[in-house]
């Protein structure tokens, strides 16, 4: 979600109270049937138990050499019923393999006519620490962001019906440039733009500090390389939060970033001088203690964020 005609000087993108924005890169497909919970457990990299005590939870559809195909965010929608966010220019693509895998289980997918998604964040906005999820009782499904506290809610339902539970709760709309720049100072990657497919591996891209794999569960498709990764210490890159220097917004995702004549990595999504990036961790971290070159992109000098795990 590159926008690099948009910089926060021009517009309110750290919201100062609770904010709303429509998410039209995102979309809704159903999985329904008895079978529905744990078809879908066996498939994805998080651990979707949760999700039938009314929890929303994070994971994706990895290939079976563990790199990235979708990133999910699940959650039931009544009895037998799931409802499943990916990014819409990719939603054809996951019923379709999802349909590949479904052999006898006794599970319906299609999209979910009809919904859209919509994010509820900032100041005073609940996260995954409160209540589960929750219906107004007016088609809208309010689902805490399982990946990160502060993240704030995802609102599933009729497009109505969500700009009428926007007006009624006193959400003010702002941008969509303000949530993404919000989720991407969270260190929170989403949709192809920071998870392209079949190009990098779930830890590399955080989905294990993001409650998006779980360790402990059954097997999952692309569960043998994960693993691995994890337990031989074989993560050499992760995702960072970056800032071009002199403010100037910073190009295209897929990007190359650059540390002398080394290539350190690739640029994701940005909101004009702020950004996601994956990078190698050694060479990030050789320019932040000045015993290496600095990191650019295509000329432009960056700085990467000190992360929470170090």
């Amino acid at each position: 979600m590159t926008e690099p005609a948009t910089t926060t000087a021009t517009l309110p993108l750290r919201p100062t109270v609770p904010a709303f924005t429509r998410l039209p890169a995102r979309s809704l497909v159903t999985v329904e049937g008895e079978d529905a919970l744990k078809f879908l457990d066996g498939l994805v990299s998080g651990d979707l138990d949760p999700v039938a005590d009314g929890r929303a939870c994070y994971g994706a559809l990895l290939t079976p050499q563990g790199k990235i195909l979708h990133d999910l965010i699940v959650a039931r929608a009544g009895e037998g019923r799931l409802l499943v966010e990916c990014a819409t220019g990719l939603a054809a693509d996951l019923i379709r393999r999802l349909t590949l895998y479904k052999l006898r289980a006794k599970v319906k997918i299609a999209p979910a006519a009809g919904l859209a998604v919509a994010v509820a964040f900032g100041p005073g906005v609940q996260g995954p620490g409160g209540p589960g999820v929750q219906s107004n009782g007016n088609d809208v499904l309010q689902v805490p962001d399982p990946r990160k506290d502060g993240l704030g809610l995802r609102l599933w339902g009729p497009e109505a019906a969500l700009e009428a539970f926007a007006a009624d709760t006193g959400l003010t709309p702002v941008p969509e440039a303000a949530w993404h720049l919000h989720r991407i100072e969270a260190g929170v990657p989403e949709g192809p733009e920071d998870l392209p497919p079949e190009q990098g591996l779930a830890l590399e891209h955080d989905l294990d500090r993001l409650n998006g794999v779980a360790f402990d569960k059954g097997c999952y498709v692309g569960q043998e390389v994960t693993t691995r990764s994890k337990f031989r210490g074989q993560v050499r890159k992760r995702l960072f939060v970056v800032d071009a220097t002199d403010g100037a917004p910073l190009p295209a995702p897929g990007t190359p970033v650059m540390a002398g004549e080394r290539e350190a990595g690739q640029l994701r999504s940005a909101i004009g001088p702020v950004g996601l990036a994956l990078l190698r961790i050694d060479r990030t971290a050789e320019a932040t203690d000045g015993s290496g070159p600095a990191l650019t992109v295509q000329g432009l000098t960056i700085t990467a964020r000190p992360r929470a795990d170090g």
